[in-house]
């Protein structure tokens, strides 16, 4: 996931701060200077300034994930507690 929406997310920061001073970047232009970063710092380049967004991701689909275990816990108990799947034995 991280590794293919953050060198979109690097694009399109700069393509954004490039048009801040008034330069009108393409894509190709942006891809142009993403390779240039590449060429000088290698596989980082790509992931130059995303630190935060890389961050921000792992947490997300951390909580996300974690959510989603913790409400099939809760569907699974009461479905177990009213009787609509039997309870599963924890003895071997």
């Amino acid at each position: 996931y991280v590794v293919v929406t953050n060198p979109l997310s690097r694009l399109e920061v700069i393509m954004q701060t490039n048009s801040i001073g008034g330069k009108s970047y393409t894509v190709a232009s942006a891809v142009k200077e993403m390779v240039t970063d590449m060429t000088a710092f290698g596989l980082r380049g790509i992931f130059r300034g995303q630190g935060i967004g890389i961050f921000k991701a792992v947490i997300s689909l951390t909580l996300f994930h974690e959510g989603r275990h913790f409400m099939q816990d809760q569907f699974k108990s009461y479905n177990e507690r009213h009787g609509y799947m039997p309870a599963q034995s924890t003895e071997k």
